[in-house]
């Protein structure tokens, strides 16, 4: 999954859809900390990092629906923190430096979290319970309103100028998973440091269920000025009533008023709760994050770290050139030869819970009312052509990826493979796709297939589809948009018949939950992960049950059935894992490969500069 999403939520991949940190390091004492806010003395940090983003950065907030994608979660990771954060392998690491927190009940499952005393965003507000109110709100999903949507013409994918009234979360949030069961947080008000969250049910990953860097709380104090409230106390205080429309105008700051359209929003807006702040933004160019002094915690590494644009195939020059120290580009036969043979560079190939897949759309695609005509697609599609072709110079191990929610590197791969995946699909079968599509009487159905622009492995991975596919009978007729992650983009307004994109997750159940659970409203903002708005009742129940299920062996056979029916369904494609590329200028410490969504991210504020 971010665009590669929850409690560890998949984010689509842009550089791969998107969805590990390393534990921060203790903090001196008080006095220690105040010397090192002032960058010009010897304790403070000095020198910039210059990374490479095959994305333009666009919102302070990546927690929506539409803004949830690595290429702003990478950037937002140390501004906006919270209680834990992913280690290179996958697990849980607490951050204490945030606060703490510990299960005091299992029945009702009970976890009581204590922000740091000192622990302030950057305007000074304190970091307080209205911060974890705001949090809950947005991630139950309970509060609804109607607003007015634009209608989208089915055959262009353009508006129509009409608009109709849906009902929307008035918070856009990825997925609920396990938060939906969370009753409202206990806290003796607005301003505590400390907060219980108390389910009406066991949850298997409670520990990831918190707030996070990488799904964190934002800054209640700025949504309830900008949703005319007097203050954040009344603003709690609409929630704890349930007063949907009365933070309708909170709801729609929160959705939108954080994002970058061709300017920066006011840096007022945009507190920092971690070690660097949002600092420059050059439209088309790059954002910068700076040294957040007012941090109460250890101080990072360099003074600045700029996210350049760079396309993907552009990255190896710009980092043998200098223009950037850092970058993690796509799976690349030639980007990895070029990478490989670097004078002062370092290369990392590592597994990662990162794999491409197709996303069908069921809501209004050409696939969406016929499941013989998604079993012919899948028919077709030449899935181990496509990383003989395109993945096997890069990694030659690689095979396609039978599955999708357990990795080929994870216990368990084997058994799902073997419970789930139909043998007719491994290979592709030209005449048994073109008799279902005789069947249904559909030779020459046209089939979007959209991906992001730009990348170069993508089009190879279309071409190799239309060939096969159109043998069969489609009309597969490939397009690429700039902006196909964006709120206004392709995937996000179900564009597109097929879908085709990675997604960054990470070892825990509940985070692929929102991508196959029934959408609340097949909308951008109502969708979550589940971009083409699949729906089972079987699949919702299964899932529900793996997320209460604390015994990871226990797990295993529900996974199992989900892949079964999602394979039944043609729900998605998976097509190959990701082989991990990452590469660095020698004269950068600290860089680490990380095998999560957050990827080399996590590390960021340990990363030092030779000057």
């Amino acid at each position: 999954m971010t665009r590669f999403g929850t409690t560890s939520k998949l984010v689509a991949a842009a550089l791969g859809g998107a969805l590990a940190l390393s534990a921060c390091s203790g903090g001196g004492s008080s006095s220690d900390n105040d010397k090192s806010k002032d960058p010009t003395t010897a304790s403070g940090p000095t020198g910039t990092i210059y990374v490479a983003n095959d994305q333009e950065y666009d919102s302070y907030n990546d927690t929506t629906a539409s803004t949830n994608s690595y290429k702003n979660s990478m950037v937002n990771k140390w501004v906006t923190t919270g209680f834990w954060q992913f280690a290179a392998d996958g697990t849980i690491m607490r951050n204490e430096e945030f606060g703490t927190y510990e299960k005091v009940s299992d029945d009702p499952l009970t976890v009581e979290y204590t922000i740091a005393e000192d622990a302030t965003w950057s305007d000074g507000d304190p970091i307080a319970c209205d911060d974890a109110l705001l949090w809950w709100a947005q991630n139950a999903g309970h509060l609804t309103v109607d607003r007015e949507v634009d209608v989208i013409d089915e055959e262009t994918g353009e508006p129509t100028g009409e608009k109709e009234v849906q009902e929307t979360p008035v918070f856009s949030v990825v997925g609920t998973d396990g938060v939906e069961d969370v009753t409202t947080p206990v806290c003796e008000d607005p301003a505590a440091k400390t907060f219980t969250l108390k389910y009406d049910k066991p949850f298997a990953d409670w520990e990831s269920n918190g707030p996070s860097n990488g799904y964190p709380m934002m800054p209640a104090h700025v949504v309830a000025e900008q949703g005319g409230f007097a203050d954040s106390a009344e603003m709690s205080q609409a929630i704890l009533d349930g007063d949907a429309q009365g933070l309708k105008a909170a709801g729609d700051f929160f959705n939108e008023g954080w994002l970058f359209q061709g300017a920066m929003p006011d840096a007022a807006l945009m507190p920092s709760s971690g070690p660097f702040k949002i600092s420059n933004y050059a439209p088309g160019e790059s954002v910068s994050i700076a040294y957040n002094e007012e941090y109460w915690g250890t101080p990072p590494g360099v003074s600045e770290i700029v996210f350049r644009l760079v396309p993907g195939t552009e990255q190896p020059q710009a980092l043998e050139n200098g223009d950037v120290h850092v970058i993690q580009p796509q799976p690349d036969a030639d980007i990895k030869e070029q990478l490989a043979a670097m004078e002062g560079v370092t290369l990392v190939e590592f597994d990662q819970y990162v794999y491409e897949h197709l996303d069908l759309n069921f809501d209004s695609g050409s696939l969406a009312d016929d499941e013989r005509l998604r079993q012919a697609f899948a028919l077709c599609v030449p899935r181990k052509q496509i990383v003989e072709r395109l993945i096997n110079p890069i990694s030659a191990d690689a095979e396609p990826q039978d599955v999708r929610n357990i990795a080929p590197f994870q216990d368990g791969y084997e058994e799902a493979v073997a419970h789930a995946f139909p043998a007719e699909y491994a290979e592709p079968d030209i005449e048994a796709a073109r008799a279902l599509l005789e069947e249904a009487d559909a030779v020459g159905t046209v089939i979007r297939g959209g991906a992001i622009a730009d990348n170069k492995r993508r089009e190879d991975t279309w071409q190799l589809i239309k060939e096969s596919c159109d043998e069969a009978g489609f009309d597969v007729q490939p397009y690429f948009e700039a902006n196909f992650f964006d709120p206004d983009g392709g995937l996000s307004q179900n564009t597109y018949d097929v879908a085709l994109f990675a997604w960054l997750g990470s070892p825990q159940v509940s985070g692929w939950a929102s991508t196959f659970t029934t959408p609340s409203e097949c909308s951008a903002e109502g969708k979550g992960n589940n971009n083409g708005c699949y729906s089972n009742e079987e699949v919702d129940s299964l899932i529900k049950e793996i997320n209460e299920t604390v015994d990871p062996a226990a797990q295993l056979p529900l996974i199992n059935e989900v892949e079964k029916i999602l394979w039944e369904d043609v729900a998605t494609i998976p097509l190959f894992a990701h082989p991990g590329l990452l590469a660095y200028s020698d004269s950068v410490k600290g860089v680490e490969a990380n095998a999560t969504q957050d990827n080399f991210a996590a590390s960021m504020n340990k990363w030092t500069i030779d000057e």
